[in-house]
């Protein structure tokens, strides 16, 4: 596949969804930066000479491992509200980005260019899977930039008016490596939900009318079915159901089988996502790739 093609058809992707990927980041950024300073503005004296309080016991304790911990905790945190926009607009997209194409007969506008339609799902894929959750994740980065300089004003401030001195944090707080492994977690969260978003995509072809319909009507009557005859047959447990609950959802145990005390717990997180990462589920994502791929080129029409 020819690289500057790929770019090409990315930035297209990005060009139609321009104006939802370029606003929400930059409206999540304002919220998550206005509200601490608005937060500040309005704190009461009591409290902001208990946060003093809190700033010297800090000047006069030994720096530990603890912080940086603390420091991933609170990165993991700020970089939360931007990846559950993220999937959202995620979801949305593998919804709508093959059933739009045939609705408005762009398709045969962008068939007469030299993409082909293997280039043009991979895209796709590319695009929703990685690019859309890279963009949040750079806004999240961004903000993240911000808040260290504010730290770093706020530092200095307090270094000239209250003589007290954290500078010493700043080492212990590991920021470039707590931020690269938020970023890693990028890699296998788009492997463990590729059978979801391959769903998307293949209901975003197939269908006429309402995708989002589509989409969740067959798992719907799947389910229903499935509870009908366990119910009827008094099975002892329903087979799709337990397969879903299992794959996609994040327990407690799962939580309890991946925790280790003397191994790093910043990588919990990539561990945790990992262990739900499954070679079959990932076939399945193929497979409806592959019929994606026929739909499109055998029945592009609305």
């Amino acid at each position: 596949m020819n690289l500057s093609l790929l770019t090409m058809s990315v930035k297209k992707e990005l060009w139609e969804f321009n104006k939802l990927l370029f606003w929400v980041p930059i409206i999540i950024i304002a919220m998550m930066v206005a509200a601490p300073l608005l937060q500040l503005m309005i704190i009461e004296d009591y409290q902001w000479n208990g946060i003093i309080d809190g700033l010297t016991r800090l000047q006069n304790q030994e720096v530990t491992q603890e912080l940086a911990r603390v420091s991933f905790a609170a990165i993991s945190g700020l970089f939360m509200p931007f990846m559950m926009v993220a999937l959202l607009i995620q979801l949305y997209y593998f919804l709508v980005c093959l059933f739009d194409e045939r609705r408005d007969m762009s398709i045969y506008f962008w068939r007469s260019m030299p993409v082909s339609d293997a280039t043009a799902i991979s895209t796709k894929l590319l695009t929703g899977a990685l690019v859309i959750p890279g963009i949040f994740m750079l806004a999240a980065t961004v903000t993240l930039v911000l808040a260290l300089v504010l730290a770093f004003i706020s530092c200095i401030a307090l270094s000239v008016g209250y003589d007290i001195s954290i500078w010493h944090v700043w080492g212990s707080l590991e920021l470039f490596t707590n931020v690269s492994l938020v970023w890693l977690s990028l890699i296998p969260f788009v492997l463990w939900l590729f059978p979801l978003f391959a769903w998307l995509m293949l209901m975003s072809m197939f269908a006429n009318k309402a995708p989002f319909l589509w989409a969740l009507l067959p798992i719907i009557i799947l389910v229903l079915v499935e509870a009908f005859v366990v119910h009827y047959f008094d099975l002892n447990s329903s087979f799709f159901i337990q397969i879903l609950t299992d794959y996609f959802g994040i327990n407690e145990d799962t939580l309890q089988n991946n925790f280790n005390h003397e191994a790093n717990m910043r990588l919990m997180p990539i561990k945790v996502l990992m262990s739900k990462i499954s070679v079959v589920a990932i076939a399945v994502g193929a497979g409806l790739m592959y019929l994606t791929y026929w739909l499109r080129v055998n029945r592009s029409h609305a």
